[in-house]
This record gives C-alpha cells, sequence and structure tokens, in this order.
C-alpha cells in the first residue's frame, strides 16, 4: 500500500515546513493539504486543549492551493488537496489551477474534489442546498476540461484550456471524496481515485469501492486509486489514550463528527438530533462553546473511536488492514496525535508513526 501524509496547511508556514520534513523523514509517497477556511475545533475552546500550544489560532489555513505550489517545489513527492469544495471553486479554476500545479511541481499534482462541509460553506454564505448537484456539474465539466482542454460539447461554449494537458509526468489526477449513492456514481464516471474520510467499517468500504468500479466500467473509465483520509491518534495503547480523553476530555468532542445512526448503531442519541450527519452538516463554530466544554465528559469514547483510528501501531495497522482486503492501496494519514497529551505524546510516537509507515507499506 502506498502512504501520503496530511500536512496542515496552517499558519504559522514553519509548521508546515516542519510537518514536510516529517513526510520526508517517514518516506511518505505524497503529501496532502485540507481546504478548510475553519477547522473542526471550536476558537472559544482552544486555548485549553493540547494543540493550540502549537497555534494561535485553529482556523488559521492558508489557502492550499498556494501551499502546493509552494511545498511542492520543496520535494520530489506528488502533492495533492483532500479536497476542495465544488461549491467554492468551479471546474476552469480547477482545470487550470490543476494544470499549472502538474507542470511546476516536480511530483505531480493530485486534485481531490468533493461536495463540501457545511463548516467552511454556510458560514461564508456559499449556497449549500443542493451540493451533490453542483458537484456533478463541476466534475463533468472538469473531466472534460483536463480530457479534451475544453467545456462538453454539449454546452457549446468557447471555453479551452492553453496549457497543455500533460506534462512530463503525465495529467493531473482527480480524486473524489464519495460516500453516498450518487456520489459513488460521480467518482466512477469521473474519478481517477476515491478518497473518502467519513467513518465506514471495511465491509461498507468494499461494497462502496465495487459500486465505484463498476459505475468506472459503464463508463468506459478506470478508478485505479482506492485510498482513505483516516484521522490516526498513536499511543501506548487504546486504553491509555481512553484515560487521556478522559483526563482531557475536549478531544473527545470528535464523537460529534460521527452521524447520527452511527450513534443508533451504538445505543446512544446524537446530541444535536436524529438527522445530524457529522461532518457534513455540523458547525461546530456555530454552537456555545461551553455547552460544547460540558458535553464533552459524556462523549463515548466508542463513537471518538468510529472517527479516529487510535491505539499503538500494531492496533491502527491491524484496523487498516481490514480496508486494505477490501482494495485500498493509498492511504492518506491525517496525524492527530498530541490533540490529547500535546508535544509530548507527539514526540513519544514519533518511533510508532514510523513503525506504522511501514507496517502499512507491506500491506
Amino acid at each position: 500500500m502506498r502512504v501520503g501524509i496530511t500536512i496542515g496547511g496552517q499558519h504559522p508556514f514553519e509548521g508546515t515546513a516542519m510537518q514536510l520534513q516529517l513526510a520526508e523523514a517517514i518516506g511518505a509517497e505524497s503529501v496532502w493539504f485540507p481546504d478548510h477556511i475553519l477547522g473542526v475545533f471550536h476558537p472559544g475552546l482552544w486555548s485549553d486543549m493540547a494543540y493550540s500550544k502549537m497555534a494561535a489560532d485553529p482556523d488559521a489555513f492558508y489557502d492550499p492551493f498556494i501551499v502546493s505550489g509552494v511545498i511542492g517545489t520543496m520535494t520530489d513527492k506528488a502533492v495533492g488537496i483532500s479536497v476542495t469544495d465544488t461549491a467554492r471553486r468551479k471546474a476552469a479554476d480547477l482545470a487550470r489551477t490543476a494544470l499549472t500545479l502538474q507542470h511546476m511541481v516536480p511530483g505531480g499534482f493530485i486534485l481531490g474534489v468533493g461536495s463540501g462541509e457545511a463548516e467552511s460553506l454556510v458560514t461564508f454564505g456559499y449556497d449549500f442546498s443542493t451540493p451533490v448537484g453542483d458537484c456533478e456539474k463541476v466534475l463533468h465539466e472538469l473531466r472534460s476540461l483536463l480530457d479534451t482542454g475544453r467545456m462538453p460539447a454539449e454546452m457549446n461554449l468557447a471555453g479551452r484550456m492553453g496549457v497543455p494537458l500533460e506534462s512530463d509526468k503525465g495529467k493531473p489526477q482527480v480524486w473524489v471524496a464519495g460516500h453516498g449513492p450518487r456520489m459513488l456514481r460521480l467518482t466512477g464516471q469521473y474519478g481517477d481515485g476515491w478518497i473518502p474520510a467519513w467513518p465506514m467499517t471495511a465491509e461498507e468500504y468494499g461494497e462502496k469501492g465495487r459500486t465505484i468500479d463498476e459505475w468506472a466500467a459503464k463508463s468506459g473509465r478506470t478508478c485505479a486509486t482506492k485510498s482513505m483520509l483516516p484521522f490516526v491518534v498513536l499511543g501506548q495503547s487504546k486504553e491509555y489514550i481512553a484515560e487521556l480523553m478522559e483526563k482531557d476530555p475536549l478531544g473527545k468532542l470528535f464523537a460529534l463528527f460521527c452521524p447520527a445512526d452511527r450513534w443508533a448503531k451504538h445505543g446512544y442519541k446524537h446530541p444535536f438530533g436524529d438527522d445530524c450527519k457529522g461532518f457534513i452538516d455540523l458547525i461546530i463554530h456555530d454552537l456555545d462553546p461551553e455547552e460544547l466544554r460540558a458535553l464533552a465528559p459524556e462523549m463515548p469514547f466508542e463513537l471518538v473511536e468510529e472517527v479516529v483510528f487510535m491505539g499503538n501501531a500494531d492496533d491502527v495497522a491491524e484496523r487498516m488492514s481490514g480496508y486494505a482486503a477490501q482494495g485500498m492501496n493509498h492511504v492518506v494519514l491525517a496525524n492527530l496525535t498530541g490533540v490529547v497529551g500535546g508535544m509530548e505524546e507527539i514526540e513519544a510516537n514519533l518511533p510508532q508513526f514510523i513503525q506504522l509507515k511501514g507496517m502499512l507499506d507491506a500491506m
């Protein structure tokens, strides 16, 4: 299995550059940047969280495409976006940016695309009423622009890409963050890869991957890369991490990003209603920080574990092996070690992270 690493792409840039050094040190094959305007931590709680010692503002995200261009010249690894929202960035701009980066960065560029999340859309006035329909339109146009250099023929528009569609590294790849049935269809029809992030079992992953392959075959295409973007917290053991979260319960708020149906499967009710979709529609910044502070100790650890891969390298590798058996061939790790425990845990578990990378390489 190939292994990529997510880099925060946040202010200050020195921290982002240090994360690149870690990716280089462990031999990651690709580096990735999230396209967020707001993060997943409430700024009203940030000063009480262990991560705050590493960054003053949890929402200080740079534009990931610009950071990709800068970091991409500092490495020979592929750089990618995981992922951009089609509500904010449209096909012509995405195609031009992807082609530019493909030509300019030594390792090539991978464009991750998804229908978006309310957190970085609704809060800035973007329309989030038809996200999947908007995504379908962008993907249809984007695929045409990257494959033919022109807008789709049926649109009868003169728009074209003057930048050569291939560099010495080939074409930029498009990976789609598909989860529901319609997005899985779009992944097969338009994607070169699949990069989901929301909770699912290994068996569900396999079923969704087969659905993508069926749609790709119907479209005369191949979705060659099956990836995933898992959040990872490494420690001595799952039990040890659970103890850290009991001492520092704000880290348990990740359970809120688990959809309500997952809560129900564990016998719990999601605090924000039976229709809550977790990452997709939960806007942490709209919530009362003191209400979140009171909720944190009540978050069930098993719901945190639905969203985050936790434990030592053996624990995490064993869990990921199920996804590898179901077709995953390029994992993009989002390392959250230290979200409880801070820098002490980050430093203590660097050997575990290197060990995990080696175990994943062997899958």
